[in-house]
């Protein structure tokens, strides 16, 4: 069986390009999402799944920054490159677009379903969504208490891992699509599930359809 897409975590990352009043990098976004994650953890709930990674630049996830480009690429966001002098080298400039807005506002029943997360993620985004990387990770270092061992960043050793929503075992709350959810934004996030959708319908409407021997 092939493993199941984390649904969740691409909402999240919809959901706040969508809320952000200006474009934003890899760097910025994983550090809102580690803000998030941090708040959540303390509460005993569970968001997005990405375990952060101590990094040069602060908490990082490669992960994030490969589900922002294939949401780019599949037309669910505008991006563009830029060249920064600071890390020497080309990144990715993302923000929202209709399709953004269309899918949420398509998914918003699942959202209302899940406010005590996503309101958490609203504060986060009020507090901290106009700040860029730099004053994300310098905001993030003044921080005694983080993660999984409640102690600062700085005492955590580099490439290891600084909290990981999955340690909880029993959260008290967890964004988790069930079956038909997951079906729904699988069609909705996936253009060719959704080519082939209305594909087959098209065929239905004019009759070029068959049906299968039953033995």
């Amino acid at each position: 069986m092939a493993n199941k897409v984390n649904y969740e975590d691409l909402i999240i990352d919809l959901y706040i390009f969508e809320r952000l009043e200006r474009s934003s990098g890899n760097m910025s976004t994983a550090k809102l999402l580690f803000l998030f994650e941090e708040d959540l953890y303390k509460k005993n709930m569970i968001g997005s799944h990405y375990p952060m990674i101590k990094h040069k630049m602060g908490p990082y996830n490669s992960q994030i920054g490969t589900h922002i480009k294939n949401l780019a690429l599949n037309g669910y966001l505008n991006h563009e490159e830029s060249y920064f002098d600071k890390i020497k080298k080309k990144t990715l400039i993302i923000s929202k677009n209709s399709n953004t807005t269309k899918f949420l506002k398509n998914i918003d029943e699942l959202i209302q379903e899940n406010t005590n997360v996503f309101t958490v993620l609203d504060d986060i985004i009020n507090e901290f969504g106009k700040m860029n990387a730099e004053e994300l990770k310098n905001y993030i270092y003044t921080l005694k208490e983080v993660g999984r061992f409640n102690i600062s960043i700085k005492d955590y050793p580099m490439y290891k891992i600084i909290l990981n929503p999955s340690d909880l075992n029993n959260p008290t709350s967890e964004f988790k699509l069930d079956e038909i959810w997951y079906d729904t934004v699988e069609v909705l996030l996936n253009p060719r599930i959704l080519l082939r959708l209305k594909s087959g319908i098209k065929d239905i409407q004019y009759g070029k359809f068959t049906f299968s021997n039953v033995n």
